[in-house]
C-alpha cells in the first residue's frame, strides 16, 4: 500500500507542477509580430539638438540624439510645449522601434523651448 500511495503522491506532485507551469505560460502577454521581429530600443541621450523646424499651425521638428533622429510634432503655448507627439525614430536611415520615457521627453521639450526662445 505504501508503494501505491508513493506513486500517487509523485503523480499528484508532477501534475501540480505541470499545471502551475501551464498557468504561468498562459498568463504571459503574447508578443506581436513587430516585437518579435524588431526589439524595442530605449532612447537616452545626454543632449538633444534641434536640427530643423517647420511650423504652420503645428510644428514638425527633427531632434538629434546621438545616432538617432527623432521626428516630432509639437505645439507651443506661451513659450512652453503644449503637446509633443513622436512621429518616428530613425537610426542610420532606418526606422527603429523606440521607447522614449518621460524624462527624455522633458529634455526634448527643453531643447524645443530653448530654440523658440532664441528665435
Amino acid at each position: 500500500m505504501t508503494t501505491k500511495s508513493n506513486i500517487l503522491k509523485s503523480a499528484f506532485i508532477a501534475a501540480s507542477i505541470s499545471t502551475g507551469l501551464v498557468a504561468a505560460y498562459a498568463f504571459q502577454p503574447a508578443k506581436t509580430a513587430n516585437e518579435s521581429a524588431e526589439p524595442q530600443i530605449s532612447i537616452a541621450a545626454q543632449q538633444y539638438e534641434v536640427k530643423s523646424v517647420n511650423c504652420n499651425q503645428v510644428c514638425v521638428a527633427t531632434v538629434k540624439a546621438d545616432d538617432y533622429s527623432i521626428y516630432v510634432e509639437y505645439a507651443l503655448d506661451d513659450g512652453s510645449v503644449e503637446f509633443l507627439d513622436i512621429l518616428s525614430v530613425v537610426r542610420f536611415d532606418e526606422t527603429v522601434n523606440a521607447y522614449v520615457d518621460r524624462y527624455e521627453i522633458a529634455k526634448i521639450n527643453a531643447a524645443l523651448t530653448n530654440l523658440s526662445a532664441k528665435q
